[in-house]
């Protein structure tokens, strides 16, 4: 058996300070019980995951980063219709999986974060982003 399939630490640190920015977000870091799933990082809004940070091989077994987020339905239908590196993840309407590579929009990641928060914060903590 190889190695087990783990997020690159500069992703995480990246995504956990984009995450980490927002009004109390919480951080909970799932360790896997096998070998072929990756830790899960998944950024919380009062106990409510608006973003999940795992890695899976792909049939390569190149290690590939992926981003859950929560989208609004327009904007999730745009970007799905767009293709890579959007895709429709396993598990939960309205989300919008990205897959993160050496060609990642950072910018457009923040915004989509941002965006998740938005989903779930109560209007309380999502005004103090305006």
């Amino acid at each position: 058996m190889g190695q087990p399939v783990e997020v690159p630490a500069d992703i995480v640190e990246r995504v956990s300070g984009l995450c980490r920015a927002l009004p109390e977000v919480t951080e909970r870091v799932d360790h896997p019980r096998v070998e072929t799933r990756s830790t899960a990082y998944s950024f919380d809004i009062r106990r409510r995951s608006f973003c999940l940070l795992v890695a899976v091989a792909d049939p390569a077994g190149q290690l590939v980063p992926l981003l859950v987020l929560r989208a609004d339905p327009e904007e999730r239908r745009a970007l799905l219709a767009t293709g890579h590196p959007y895709f429709t993840p396993r598990g939960g309407r309205g989300r919008l999986g990205v897959l993160l590579d050496d060609g990642t929009d950072w910018q457009e990641i923040r915004e989509l974060v941002t965006e998740s928060y938005r989903v779930l914060a109560p209007k309380k903590l999502t005004a103090l982003l305006d």
